[in-house]
C-alpha cells in the first residue's frame, strides 16, 4: 500500500501543478471532474513521449478551453519533469568524489537555462530557423514548435516556473521515496541519494530509448544499476518489476478507471477532431502578461 500511496501522491501533486497552469491561463473547472480528466490521460501513458495523455485536451475542449492552452500546459509539464528527474539522477554520483564537480556543473547549467526559457529567445530562434529552411518539413515542424512556445511563454515566467518546478520535485520525490522503501523492505543497504539517483536515471534511460513507456529499457537499466551497487541478483531483477507494476501499470489502471467513470457519467472526449488536428490549431498569438 505504501508503494501505491507514493504513486497516488505523485499523481495528485502533478495534477495540482496542471490545475495551477490552467488557472494561470484563466481556466477553472470543478475539482473532481478536472481530476478525472487529468487521470484519464494515464490510460495512454505508454504511448511514445506520453503523447497519448493529450486526450485531456479533448475533454477540456468541451469546457471551452482552447487546444493551444492545454497543449502548452502539457508541454511545460513534460519539460519540467525532465528537469526534475535529471536533477535526481545526478544524486547517484554523490557517493563518488570524482563526480561531484559534475553535479555542480549540472546544477549551474539548469539555473542558467531555466531563466533563459522564460525569455522569448527560443521562440525567436525557432522563427529564424523556420525562415532559413522555408518550404521544408523542418520549417513546418519549427513553426509548430514556435507556436507552442508562444502559448507556453506565460507558464515559463519565473513566478510560475519555480512553483511548477517545486510541485514537480515533490511529485517525483514521492515516487523516489516509495522506491527507497521497496529497497528497505528487501533488506538492502542502499543510501537514499543512491536510490533516488538509480530510480531517476532508469526513467531517463527509458525515455531516451524511445520505447513506449520505456518498457523493458527502464527495468533493464534499473537492474544493472542495482547490480553495480552490490545488490543480489535475484533482488536486482525482481525489484524493477515490482516498481513498474506499482508505478507505470498502476497509472494505466487508474487512467482506464477514470475513463470508465467519465463514460458512465456520459462524459466523453470531444469527437469533432483528434489530438493531431488539435495540435495543428495552435495559434501564434498570445496576450502578454
Amino acid at each position: 500500500m505504501i508503494l501505491l500511496a507514493g504513486s497516488l501522491s505523485n499523481y495528485l501533486l502533478r495534477f495540482a501543478r496542471w490545475a495551477f497552469y490552467l488557472h494561470s491561463l484563466n481556466h477553472r473547472l470543478p475539482g473532481l471532474l478536472h481530476l478525472g480528466y487529468y487521470l484519464s490521460g494515464f490510460a495512454l501513458t505508454t504511448t511514445p513521449g506520453k503523447a497519448g495523455e493529450t486526450i485531456r485536451s479533448l475533454y477540456l475542449k468541451r469546457h471551452g478551453i482552447p487546444y493551444p492552452d492545454s497543449l502548452a500546459s502539457f508541454f511545460v509539464e513534460r519539460f519540467l519533469d525532465v528537469v526534475v528527474i535529471t536533477l535526481f539522477a545526478t544524486l547517484i554520483f554523490l557517493s563518488h568524489r570524482d563526480y561531484r564537480l559534475f553535479i555542480v556543473l549540472v546544477l549551474l547549467t539548469l539555473l542558467i537555462l531555466l531563466p533563459l526559457l522564460q525569455s522569448r529567445l527560443p521562440l525567436q530562434l525557432c522563427h529564424y530557423l523556420a525562415q532559413r529552411f522555408a518550404d521544408t518539413r523542418l520549417a513546418a515542424l519549427l513553426t509548430h514548435l514556435a507556436n507552442l512556445l508562444q502559448q507556453a511563454h506565460r507558464l515559463l515566467l519565473l513566478r510560475r516556473l519555480y512553483p511548477g518546478l517545486l510541485l514537480g520535485a515533490l511529485a517525483w520525490l514521492a515516487q523516489g521515496l516509495a522506491f527507497y522503501y521497496l529497497l528497505q523492505i528487501s533488506e538492502t543497504s542502499l543510501p537514499l541519494a543512491a536510490a533516488l539517483g538509480i530510480y531517476a536515471l532508469s526513467l531517463l534511460a527509458g525515455a531516451l530509448s524511445f520505447i513506449p513507456g520505456g518498457i523493458g529499457a527502464t527495468e533493464g537499466v534499473m537492474a544493472l544499476l542495482l547490480l553495480a551497487h552490490g545488490i543480489e541478483r535475484d533482488i536486482a531483477f525482481s525489484l524493477p518489476v515490482i516498481n513498474r507494476v506499482t508505478t507505470l501499470w498502476f497509472a494505466v489502471a487508474v487512467g482506464l478507471l477514470s475513463n470508465a467513470l467519465l463514460a458512465w457519467r456520459g462524459i466523453r472526449p470531444a469527437s469533432d477532431t483528434s489530438i493531431k488536428s488539435a495540435a495543428s490549431h495552435t495559434t501564434a498569438a498570445v496576450k502578454s502578461d
